[in-house]
Order: C-alpha cells, then sequence, then structure tokens
C-alpha cells in the first residue's frame, strides 16, 4: 500500500526574517531622515519639496527614537547607533529651531491686547467664555460661522466694543472697526484690510485666512500676502496662514516686519493641531510702530487650533 506524501512548506530561517526586518525599519529610518532634511533645507521652494516640509519635526524625532528604542531591545547596536544619530538633526529643530523653549522670562506689559483664534465654527458659549477670560482689546476670529455668537461675544464683553463679520472672518474691538472691502477673496485665500480707532489712535491691521489644502503650493500665497503688506503697510498681519513660520516668504518678510513669536515669545511655539500641536499655522507679526511686550499661545479643547496673546503698545502716527 503507498503511502500518503505531504509537502511541508517552510518559511525563511528565523535569522533571515529578523535580517528582513532591520533592513526594512534601517531605510524607513533613512527614508524618512532623507525627506524631512530635504524639507528644511528647500522649505516651500516648490510645491514637491513644500510636502516634504510639512513632515513634523517632532514626529521626525520621534519615530527615529521610537527605531533607537526597538533596535536597543533587539540588542542590535549598530541600528540603535545610526538611528539615534538621525533623530540628533529634527530634535534639535524642535528645541532650538522652532520652538523658544530657552528664551528669558519677559515681565513687560503694553497697553493693548489682541486675540487671534481660529474658531473652527459657531462660536457658543463655551469659546465665547474662553474669549472673554482673555479680555482683548482687539479680537480676530478665523473661520466663525455664527453671526448671532458673534453679537452674543459683543454684547457680553460689555460697552465700547464693535463687531464685524466679514465672511469667515470677524473682528471685535473697543472703539470704531471698519473695513473697506477685500484684498483678496478667491480660491478660498482671504484677506481684509481693518482700522481700529479709539481716542484719536488708529490701528491697522491685515487680517490673513489662507487655504489648507495641501495639493496647494504656499510659496506664491505668502508672496502675495508680502506684496499686500508693501503696498498697505499695516501695523498688525494676524491670521491663520496655514503655512509654518519658517516658510521661506514668511522668513523674508518686507523691511522692518517681525513676528511676534520670534520677538517676545517663549515656550512651544506650535499652533496646531491641539491637542498635540506640531505646526506653527497662526501667525502675528508687527510694524516698526508696533512696540512689542509680550507673545503667548493657549490652548484649548474648544478648538483645534491655539490662541495667539499679544501684548503691545502703538508709537504715535507722527
Amino acid at each position: 500500500m503507498a503511502r500518503d506524501a505531504t509537502t511541508t512548506r517552510e518559511g525563511p530561517p528565523s535569522g533571515t526574517l529578523r535580517l528582513r526586518i532591520l533592513a526594512i525599519s534601517f531605510a524607513c529610518a533613512i527614508a524618512l531622515f532623507s525627506l524631512w532634511a530635504i524639507g528644511q533645507v528647500l522649505r516651500d521652494d516648490t510645491w514637491l519639496s513644500g510636502l516634504c516640509f510639512y513632515i513634523p519635526s517632532p514626529v521626525a524625532a520621534a519615530t527615529l527614537l521610537a527605531w533607537t528604542a526597538f533596535h536597543l531591545l533587539t540588542k542590535r547596536r549598530r541600528a540603535a547607533a545610526v538611528s539615534a544619530l538621525l533623530a540628533l538633526a529634527p530634535l534639535y529643530f524642535v528645541l532650538l529651531v522652532e520652538n523658544r523653549f530657552f528664551a528669558g522670562a519677559i515681565d513687560s506689559s503694553g497697553d493693548i491686547r489682541l486675540v487671534h483664534w481660529n474658531v473652527a465654527g459657531p462660536l457658543p458659549p463655551e469659546k465665547r467664555s474662553v474669549l472673554i477670560g482673555r479680555r482683548a482689546d482687539i479680537y480676530v476670529l478665523s473661520e466663525i460661522a455664527d453671526r448671532p455668537g458673534l453679537e452674543a461675544l459683543r454684547t457680553e464683553l460689555g460697552e465700547g466694543y464693535q463687531a464685524l463679520l466679514l465672511g469667515n472672518l470677524a473682528v471685535v474691538a473697543t472703539g470704531q472697526v471698519e473695513s473697506s472691502g477685500w484684498l483678496l477673496d478667491h480660491d478660498r485665500r482671504r484677506v481684509r484690510f481693518v482700522t481700529r480707532t479709539r481716542d484719536g489712535v488708529s490701528l491697522s491691521l491685515l487680517v490673513v485666512d489662507l487655504p489648507s489644502d495641501v495639493t496647494v503650493h504656499r510659496d506664491p500665497l505668502l508672496r502675495e500676502i508680502n506684496a499686500l503688506i508693501l503696498e498697505r503697510q499695516p501695523d498688525l498681519v494676524v491670521g491663520d496662514f496655514n503655512a509654518p513660520r519658517r516658510s521661506r516668504a514668511l522668513c523674508d518678510l518686507p523691511a522692518g516686519y517681525r513676528h511676534a513669536y520670534d520677538t517676545v515669545g517663549s515656550g512651544l511655539g506650535y499652533t496646531w493641531p491641539v491637542p498635540v500641536p506640531m505646526f506653527a499655522l497662526d501667525q502675528c507679526i508687527f510694524s516698526p510702530r508696533i512696540v512689542p511686550a509680550k507673545y503667548q499661545l493657549h490652548s484649548t479643547v474648544r478648538s483645534d487650533h491655539r490662541l495667539q496673546v499679544f501684548d503691545f503698545s502703538a508709537s504715535s502716527d507722527d
């Protein structure tokens, strides 16, 4: 009687499988680091390099450190050393380039407070409470879709405040608030010139809202904003730029203009997404006329963006 024949399929030896896993993880680490590094060198010069630029430094550093820990646990010391070395660059950017963790304490204060917040929709009592708690002279709100809520905020702030709803943007401020029209309003890019006057002193604001779609090349949009700054010479430029603070054009501002965070800010400088912010997308820029005092960012679960709070003074118009 013939015996039944059986076929046994064996996988690769365990040593070979481990080598494959090591090779794949090492290739992934090199690829991640290379793409991140290309983004940091070229930034948003091109649309493609911009995609690399949007790889968050905290994610790159954390991923490479996780690979380091994995290799140490599996006793692959050389691979762990390589991953650790690769992690040093993004970690350096997180600690010393993109954030001001080691900035000195600031104890000065200005006589005007500006608050900007992307409220991401309606303005219910909980969000209004957050804004009222900051007690600002000027509020700039992005992505607002709630006229009754805006009017309620103005009422709750008390007498002396005026409110303007400008499409998906809003400005609430003490004194008189005026806007002559859109400077940009197409392809989800919106810019409004707003003037706030109180006690005979005027402040001009360029309120900016740019698209979040990553398929849109950011650099031309930001160059367009710089051109408007040169043309209008606003005192303040504020809004949700949907572009990192270290974008080429935002590092090449018109003469005399500076970022509030880079000048008087400290701590974590990322503004989105809450609860784990990794991108500095919301900007506050000021002109030579503005005397900065303090800039802070505050997190709240009421929106996926952090609030910008800028205390400053304004020199005379002369």
